[in-house]
């Protein structure tokens, strides 16, 4: 995790920073005016700027807005430091565009806790698909990886759509974005419903992973597809659905008549110590969809093959 902090010459600030951040493991890089700043941003993937206020607030508000400003660090968490209460400092900041205001001084446990709060709530609002609302790789790649520490029994579920890229070449991204919802929603309400402890993410475009326990694989995969195939159609014009078929082009540029939307999925369950890491089931369950994708209609199958 990488902090970038302002150096104001703040007694111990550089020490109390970094047992706040201590949890994190944290590489701390100082800068003492915005365009350091900017520049640095240019230079190394920044998770969280914090700013302190040691001053005047107007200037740590100012610096701080800037760095919001700076296109590298849009998406990072800007957060000031307030040591001491003061209202009209606080109301300033927090009507502001910045990200966090954080009160107490260095010494302060809550303070710290609260830096740790913006720094995680930034990791998992970055990792949120903006279509479907589910969580993204990184949370996908931590609940398999924890399953796996701790030899769970569990099912790992990889689904994606079959010739989605017609469907979306020929009716265009805006419906294309309404059959991901569809799809997001049939797999989330699906898995919940059978088992509500389950877990559902979504990799990015037509590809989700759900995990469930082996025992629910059959349930949830049947009715998974099931509903899919009831449902998709109705993502289609009357026209098409009742010629079951539309005519795109080819990833070689030609036209090609392609069947209704169907879904994949392609299932690798982990026996307590099937597998070491993540790679290996992502690896497997990859190779098993490439498969699964050549039969006709929606599938599911489960990899019955010991790891490579």
């Amino acid at each position: 995790m990488i902090c970038a902090f302002m150096q104001n010459g703040t007694p111990g600030w550089d020490e109390a920073l970094e047992k706040a951040l201590a949890p994190y493991k944290p590489q701390l890089v100082p800068f003492k005016e915005l365009q350091q700043l900017s520049e640095l941003s240019l230079q190394t993937l920044l998770d969280v700027v914090v700013v302190p206020i040691s001053g005047s607030t107007e200037g740590a508000l100012a610096l701080a807005l800037g760095a919001k400003s700076i296109p590298a660090l849009t998406a990072v968490p800007v957060v000031l430091w307030l040591p001491h209460a003061d209202r009209e400092a606080a109301i300033a900041v927090l009507d502001s565009d910045i990200d966090d205001l954080i009160i107490g001084g260095m010494e302060d446990q809550t303070a710290a806790a609260r830096l740790g709060l913006a720094i995680r709530r930034s990791w998992r609002d970055l990792d949120v698909n903006p279509s479907s609302r589910l969580p993204g790789p990184t949370t996908i790649e931590r609940v398999i990886a924890e399953r796996i520490e701790r030899h769970d029994h569990f099912a790992v579920c990889y689904a994606d759509l079959d010739d989605f890229k017609a469907y979306n070449d020929y009716y265009g991204y805006f419906y294309g974005d309404k059959v991901i919802k569809l799809v997001a929603r049939i797999i989330r309400e699906t898995v919940y419903d059978h088992q509500p402890e389950g877990f559902v993410g979504h990799i990015g475009g037509d590809d989700f992973v759900f995990v469930i326990t082996p025992d629910k694989v059959a349930i949830v995969c049947e009715s998974v597809i099931q509903r899919f195939d009831a449902e998709v159609a109705l993502c289609y014009e009357p026209r098409d659905r009742k010629n079951g078929y539309i005519i795109s082009k080819s990833r070689r540029g030609s036209s090609e008549t392609y069947g209704l939307l169907t879904l994949s999925i392609a299932v690798a369950i982990n026996n307590g110590d099937t597998f070491d890491h993540v790679g290996e089931i992502s690896h497997m369950v990859a190779d098993l969809k490439r498969y699964t994708k050549t039969l006709p209609g929606s599938n599911y199958m489960i990899e019955r093959r010991q790891k490579y």
